[in-house]
């Protein structure tokens, strides 16, 4: 009984893996679009959940071909990996319902399952294409390109239902809303950490979702008021007779590491070249800093900027204002840092808080998609503002292994590493700019100025200032340099 058993059984499994293979293959004809007949589908339960199996180990091996073999298993992933397959049920439901056909909800849904793995495979590539930049991508369409993947799953999974059973073109119409109301929507718009394998070396970056909560870690939490407090009674008192310039920056969104990368960069090129050291604040969003640097919000900055205007002398000092995130046409400033929900940043709320301070002489950057909008809110002939876009311009280069965006790498990395002027860099900064978006085939972001006519004189004055004491510290190194090669020569002979 058991031996005749067992020969029965053999068949039946060999069937199943046919059944799956099949399946397989009509998953990736469906996804390409190509025509596949109802009765082709194999239809069972057994089926659902061997396709529930294969999607979640592609999207493992998606993981292993972008991370390496040198890394670990990260089990927290799998509810983020299987959270489409409840919402593939609901759509085939409302689907099977709306065609009349509820005998065929299961194999519709095995069509979903199965279209759905070649399109999450070939999604999660470019995910980790376009977190290498992908030939600008990012940069060209913001984040509407993280969801292509979602619109072809949403439009592979209409067609098919249309298809599979002979839709009205109404009925196929009100077929596209169901998928994109209950498929689309939610997998394109809500964060999820799907990540199944990821490198040991980056334990923050297993999952944005997890490294934004870093913030929420109860040490971490407590600890950002410590730090802002630290970095705020470091700052030195403006010297007499002496144009000091004050450094805050700001790197608004956590997402993308280049922000806190290009702030980070900027402050140091500050304290070596425009003499801020004791002059400076970094406002950062992003998991990898929360330990060291106080949290980049509207009432951060506001802090900052009140105690700076409470150290520096208000007659002679300068603020230079940095500030670097996504920008959005509405022209508001990004501040993300998730689970918070931060105030928004726009040019009024910037206005009032920077005006509240009681700062008079202000250089102020903003580097962002739009920033240009910025401007007209932020003149006054006390204040040099640049932009890195015009109002209605996208600015380039945020992507996670940029260590600046095209503008920064201009202004900051270029240009002011040759002039101390903030006016004469822009000028370069612009030029560099635009030929580099010309090679690369972009639109041009056409970067903004506003010149104050009473600041130009005092950053004249600090200009002058640093140039001389470049020139001192350069005659300094020429006689040490020539000391040097003294004694070496006495020491050859």
């Amino acid at each position: 009984m058991n031996a005749r058993n067992g020969e029965a059984a053999a068949p039946a499994m060999s069937r199943g893996w046919r059944d799956c293979a099949t399946n397989v293959l009509n998953g990736i004809k469906l996804a390409a679009f190509v025509p596949v007949r109802a009765e082709d589908i194999k239809a069972s339960w057994s089926q659902l959940v061997a396709l529930i199996g294969l999607g979640l180990a592609a999207t493992f091996l998606v993981d292993v071909a972008a991370v390496g073999l040198q890394g670990q298993l990260v089990i927290d992933g799998v509810p983020g990996a299987l959270c489409y397959v409840p919402l593939v049920l609901a759509a085939a439901w409302g689907l099977a319902r709306l065609a009349r056909r509820p005998e065929q909800t299961l194999a519709l849904v095995v069509a979903l399952l199965a279209l759905a793995i070649p399109i999450d495979a070939v999604g999660g590539l470019y995910q980790s294409l376009l977190e290498q930049g992908m030939g600008g991508w990012v940069d060209r369409f913001g984040r509407a390109a993280d969801h292509i993947p979602y619109l072809w799953l949403v439009l592979a999974a209409s067609v098919t239902a249309a298809r599979m059973f002979t839709l009205t073109v109404a009925r196929r119409c009100i077929a596209a809303l169901i998928v994109a109301a209950v498929l689309g929507l939610p997998l394109s718009a809500i964060p999820r950490d799907r990540t199944l394998w990821a490198s040991p070396d980056d334990e923050d970056e297993v999952s944005g979702d997890r490294g934004q909560a870093a913030l929420a870690a109860e040490d971490a939490f407590y600890a950002q008021p410590k730090l802002l407090e630290r970095e705020l009674a470091a700052l030195r008192r403006g010297r007499k007779g002496v144009i000091d310039l004050y450094f805050v920056g700001v790197a608004g969104d956590a997402n993308q590491d280049v922000f806190m990368k290009e702030v980070n960069a900027v402050s140091q090129l500050f304290r070596e070249r425009f003499d801020t050291e004791g002059r400076t604040v970094r406002l950062i969003n992003n998991a990898k800093a929360v330990a060291e640097a106080p949290i980049a919000t509207v009432t951060s900055l506001g802090m900052t900027l009140r105690r700076v205007a409470g150290v520096m002398d208000p007659g002679e000092d300068i603020l230079f204002l940095f500030l670097t995130s996504h920008g959005s046409r509405e022209h508001r400033f990004t501040l993300e840092f998730r689970p918070m929900r931060l105030n928004v940043l726009d040019p009024a709320r910037l206005r009032q808080v920077l005006d509240a301070s009681g700062i008079t002489r202000r250089v102020i950057v903003v580097s962002a998609c739009y920033a240009g909008g910025f401007i007209e809110a932020l003149r006054n002939e006390h204040t040099l503002v640049i932009a890195a876009a015009a109002p209605d311009k996208n600015s380039f280069g945020c992507n996670n292994e940029a260590e600046f965006t095209y503008f920064g790498k201009a202004y900051f990395d270029e240009a002011l590493r040759e002039t101390y002027s903030f006016v004469e860099g822009f000028e370069r900064a612009k030029a560099l700019v635009a030929a580099r978006e010309k090679k690369e085939h972009y639109e041009s972001s056409d970067p903004q100025m506003f010149v104050g006519r009473e600041i130009r004189q005092p950053l004249a004055a600090l200009e002058e200032r640093l140039k001389r004491a470049a020139g001192r510290r350069a005659g300094r190194e020429a006689v040490t340099d020539g000391r040097s090669d003294e004694v070496s020569g006495r020491d050859a002979s």
